[in-house]
């Protein structure tokens, strides 16, 4: 079965990213990380299709496990989703593998609205 992956220890910003995933209806199973080492387990015993990644997270950065995910599984969609505007974030999320990058300091409404076109791109 094909997963979506959610890694961020913010919890706040996990609920708000797993509602968006599960209401697009395109994935089977939504799993949640709050750690690098929490989603590097759950690349290795899943097949992860798409992943909203954190940049930063206890252990290691974003760009680690995004990097980690596209060795395991390189047509696998991935995108930086950060409460940091940082152009040196975006460059080194995109260097790993990151498709896209959205800034969720951003207003509310453009933050979703980006997030559904990525899912429903992303869909499988």
């Amino acid at each position: 079965m094909t997963a979506f992956l959610i890694a961020d220890n913010s919890k706040a910003k996990v609920m708000m990213l797993e509602l968006l995933v599960k209401k697009s209806k395109k994935f089977p199973a939504v799993l949640i990380a709050h750690s690098t080492d929490e989603a590097k387990k759950l690349i290795d015993g899943n097949d992860i299709a798409a992943a909203f990644i954190d940049y930063e997270m206890p252990t290691e950065n974003g760009p680690a496990v995004i990097a980690y995910l596209k060795a395991r599984n390189p047509a696998a969609r991935i995108a930086l989703v950060t409460s940091f505007d940082n152009g040196s974030y975006e460059e080194a999320a995109r260097a790993a593998g990151a498709e896209a990058c959205v800034c969720t300091t951003n207003e509310e409404k453009e933050v979703k609205d980006k997030l559904e076109a990525l899912l429903m791109e992303w869909g499988l």
